[in-house]
């Protein structure tokens, strides 16, 4: 009897993990589905070094969903985090400001959040350092995010952006 189980659970094993797998990558889909981004850099159109400039990300979020604003309460959500990654012409030059968001209480962590749902933009000061080369170069972008529904919240994810900024050489 004890080794018709144990056979039992040997044949069961292979099918719990592949179950097990597909709701992992269900998940890892489902997060970059809930939120779609987009990001420029705003003013000016051809930059020199010193310049400053700023960095709007765009942000879809699928209906039925909430992103977490950048300002939580300890032991809350994943807040909303925006960096620029290291490269040698950019530097963020401020804190950055962003779409006005919905406070609500959520009952998935019984506090006050602060969410966005739908649309919203992020906005990022930049300067521009001394690079050594012009021409267009790509701003590396990391976005820190989590995105729940009323039913589920999904792993915080982070998603890497490029963005393009013509550099032109100092007059």
């Amino acid at each position: 009897m004890a080794n018709g189980r144990l056979q039992f659970a040997l044949l069961l094993a292979p099918v719990l993990c592949a179950f097990s797998f597909a709701q992992s990558s269900d998940q890892a889909v489902q997060s970059e589905q809930t939120v779609q981004w987009t990001a420029a850099v705003i003013r000016p159109t051809a930059a020199r070094n010193g310049d400053e400039a700023s960095l709007e990300l765009s942000a879809q979020v699928l209906e039925g969903w909430h992103v977490y604003a950048p300002t939580q309460v300890s032991g809350g959500p994943t807040a909303l985090r925006v960096t620029i990654d290291q490269n040698d012409f950019a530097q963020v030059a401020g804190a950055p400001t962003s779409t006005k968001p919905h406070r609500r209480h959520d009952p998935s962590f019984d506090l006050e959040t602060q969410i966005y749902t739908h649309s919203f933009a992020v906005h990022l000061p930049l300067r521009l350092l001394e690079a050594q080369a012009t021409g267009i170069r790509e701003i590396p972008v990391s976005v820190r995010f989590q995105s729940c529904s009323d039913r589920e919240c999904l792993p915080p994810r982070t998603v890497h952006l490029s963005v393009p900024i013509d550099l032109r050489p100092d007059s």
